[in-house]
């Protein structure tokens, strides 16, 4: 669930990588994807069902569940550690309230092939976007976006080019772009990031988010501050946004008795009535 960019080593590879090498040693710095392919029934979640979507030559797996009459949908956009089964509490808590869910596995995640890149998952998730009805059909539901770390990036893209909108979006920590995050953990490797296939700058993509926004960041995250949550708040245009700062939270315990309320009241205000 860690954003893990192993930053000392980015800026290792920056400074002394040729830029024919830097495409895939980037890729393991950015994307340490568990590959494993677990079923849900095997992550101890019999009432998700999975499918595999063909990508070109690549093979994408998706997780779904149904939403009970009226509740909305999670389209979850899970972060660069681990993989799906690593999220099975999170869908369990989902889908006990009676949400619906369509979790996607980035390529080289979860049994899903192909390559991971800015543009690869991009492009992944604009594809299980559009297939929303087929993956659960005979339902009416609003979907809301959730993404959490890395899946911030890909939620706030994902919104800038899906041609039917959100219900809303939800992120979990995110980040403005990875050259800040370069440069904020490594003061002056900004410059040298640009130089990066992957810049995935959610800053400029929160400029188009205009559908309601619920944003969670801890106040002690030392992987992505805060600052940078409160900058993604304040580009989106949207009339009805929200930031919860966590008191004394990191970057992996925002799920907790006094946040989840918030995040749950947020979520069903889209329930039809």
């Amino acid at each position: 669930m860690r954003l893990a960019f192993r930053l000392l080593s980015l800026t290792i590879m920056l400074a002394f990588a040729a830029v024919t090498l830097a495409g895939p040693a980037e890729r393991v710095i950015l994307y340490p994807f568990d590959s494993t392919q677990v079923s849900p029934t095997d992550a101890g979640l019999p009432q998700i069902t999975e499918h595999q979507l063909a990508v070109g030559d690549s093979t994408i797996i998706i997780w779904t569940a149904p939403p009970r009459n009226g509740k909305p949908v999670i389209f979850y956009l899970h972060g660069n550690a681990g993989n799906l089964a690593n999220r099975a509490g999170r869908f369990r808590r989902f889908t006990e309230r009676g949400y619906g869910l369509i979790a996607l596995a980035y390529p080289g995640s979860s049994g899903s092939t192909g390559t991971p890149s800015e543009a690869s998952l991009t492009q992944v998730a604009a594809l299980v976007w559009s297939a929303q009805k087929s993956l659960l059909p005979n339902h009416r539901f609003n979907t809301v976006i959730y993404g959490e770390s890395l899946g911030t990036a890909v939620s706030l893209h994902l919104t800038s080019i899906a041609p039917t909108p959100p219900t809303a979006i939800a992120l979990e920590a995110p980040f403005t772009s990875i050259p800040a995050m370069a440069d904020h953990h490594y003061p002056g490797t900004g410059e040298l990031a640009k130089r990066l296939q992957n810049q995935w700058d959610s800053l400029t993509a929160a400029k188009s988010v205009t559908v309601p926004l619920f944003i969670i960041h801890g106040t002690n995250d030392t992987l992505i501050p805060i600052e940078m949550g409160r900058q993604i708040h304040a580009a989106a245009p949207s009339s009805s946004k929200q930031f919860l700062a966590v008191k004394g939270a990191g970057h992996t315990d925002l799920w907790r008795s006094d946040t989840l309320p918030k995040l749950y009241a947020f979520i069903d205000q889209f329930a039809f009535r």
